[in-house]
C-alpha cells in the first residue's frame, strides 16, 4: 500500500527531451532527502510547450507512476516546472505609502508589490512570478527586509516573469488530468538556480545556464536578487544536430 504524502515534496519536470518526477522529503536545514524518482522520454512537448495534451498527460503519468513505484508514495500534487519560448520578463517598481508611523508592516509591503504588478500586459499573457528584488525606504536604496523600520513612503523594486496564457493552461491541463493537483508553477532557472547557487553567488553576480532538449534556460543574479530570467529556443538537440552536419560535409 502506498503511504501518504505527508511532509513529502514532488517536483514534475516536464521538458521538451524528458519528463522527470521526483519525490523528496525535508530533512536537516535545507537539505532534502530523495524518495524515488521517475524519468521517461517527453512525449507532445515542443521547446517547452505542451503541442498535444493527450500525449503529454500520458508522458507525465508514466512518469509519476515510476516515481511512485521508487518512493512507495501515491503522488496526488506536485510542484510543476514551466518553461519554454513564451517565457519573458520584465522589472518594474512599485510604491505606496506607510501607513502605520510605528514601522513598516506586511500590508505597505503587500501594497507596494501589488503596485509593481500593475504593469501593462498583453490579453494573452499572465503572470508567473513576481519577485521582490529589492527595497527603497524615503530615497535610501538597497534594503533587504523593511519589516518593521521607520519611513513614510516604501518603495520595491520586482522582478516579472510572464507566459502566454494558453500555454500555461495547457501544461496545467496535462498534469490536472491525470490526477494530480498543482501546488504551485515554478519557472526552471529558478529551480535550478536553487538547487546549484549559493546565496554568495546570487549576492556576487551569477549567471545560471541551464541547456535543456530544445530550449537554454538563463537566470542572472545580482546583489542577492534576480535580475532577468529567460528562455532561447535552441538546445543540446541543436548542437548535436550541427556537429552531425559539419562531421558529414
Amino acid at each position: 500500500m502506498a503511504r501518504t504524502m505527508a511532509r513529502t515534496i514532488v517536483g514534475i519536470d516536464v521538458g521538451t527531451s524528458k519528463i522527470c518526477t521526483i519525490v523528496g522529503q525535508a530533512g536537516d536545514g535545507r537539505r532534502l532527502n530523495i524518495l524515488g524518482v521517475g524519468t521517461v522520454p517527453s512525449r507532445g512537448i515542443d521547446k517547452g510547450v505542451v503541442v498535444n495534451i493527450d500525449d503529454a498527460a500520458s508522458a507525465i503519468e508514466t512518469s509519476i507512476e515510476k516515481a511512485e513505484r521508487a518512493s512507495g508514495f501515491r503522488i496526488n500534487h506536485a510542484f510543476v516546472g514551466i518553461a519554454g519560448r513564451h517565457i519573458s520578463s520584465l522589472n518594474s517598481r512599485g510604491v505606496a505609502a506607510v501607513q502605520n508611523p510605528d514601522g513598516i508592516s506586511r500590508q505597505d509591503v503587500a501594497r507596494a508589490i501589488e503596485a509593481a504588478q500593475a504593469v501593462a500586459l498583453p490579453t494573452q499573457r499572465e503572470i508567473i512570478h513576481i519577485i521582490p528584488r529589492a527595497y527603497v525606504i524615503d530615497g535610501n536604496e538597497g534594503i533587504r527586509d523593511p519589516i518593521g523600520m521607520s519611513g513614510l513612503r516604501l518603495e520595491v523594486e520586482t522582478h516579472i516573469i510572464t507566459g502566454e496564457a494558453m500555454a500555461i493552461q495547457n501544461l496545467i491541463r496535462s498534469v490536472e488530468r491525470v490526477g494530480v493537483q498543482i501546488d504551485d508553477l515554478v519557472l526552471q532557472p529558478l529551480a535550478a538556480a536553487e538547487a546549484v547557487l549559493s546565496d554568495e553567488d546570487k549576492e556576487q553576480g551569477v549567471m545560471l545556464i541551464d541547456i535543456g532538449g530544445a530550449t537554454t534556460d538563463l537566470a542572472i543574479f545580482a546583489h542577492g536578487g534576480v535580475w532577468h530570467t529567460g528562455v532561447i529556443p535552441v538546445g543540446g538537440q541543436h548542437f548535436t544536430n550541427d556537429i552531425v552536419y559539419v562531421l558529414h560535409t
